[in-house]
């Protein structure tokens, strides 16, 4: 568990700094800032499925993060999987707009909580 915490740290830390990087390129390319929550989402998505199945105590900024961040991952597979549904995606759009908002914010918490774990297990 304590190489994972110190790995998992750098990763999570290596991949916000590209996926500020990433704005900079997306907005050259005329992306926008979109990229960034797919550089930085995914490998956050990851590290907290691998966290969520081992045998440590999570938590508080963890519990909230898998909170607010899972629904997002879900509605991506529901307006995927109902593309032609207008109901099921209008409604699921809310919650992708939403988290345009909050989730840098959790982005941060995440890396954050990951610098804590790492540091607790030194």
């Amino acid at each position: 568990m304590k190489t994972f915490a110190k790995n998992d740290f750098y990763i999570q830390f290596y991949v916000f700094i590209a996926g500020l990087v990433s704005i900079i390129i997306g907005i050259g390319l005329g992306y926008g800032i979109f990229l960034f929550y797919f550089v930085v989402g995914i490998p956050q998505l990851i590290s907290f499925l691998i966290k969520a199945f081992q045998e440590t105590e999570k938590s508080l900024t963890y519990i909230i993060y898998g909170f607010f961040i899972m629904p997002v991952w879900v509605s991506w597979l529901a307006v995927l999987g109902f593309n032609n549904n207008n109901d099921v995606t209008n409604f699921i759009g809310y919650i992708l707009i939403a988290s345009v908002f909050y989730s840098p914010v959790l982005a941060i918490v995440y890396v954050y909580d990951c610098y804590k774990l790492y540091k607790f297990q030194k």
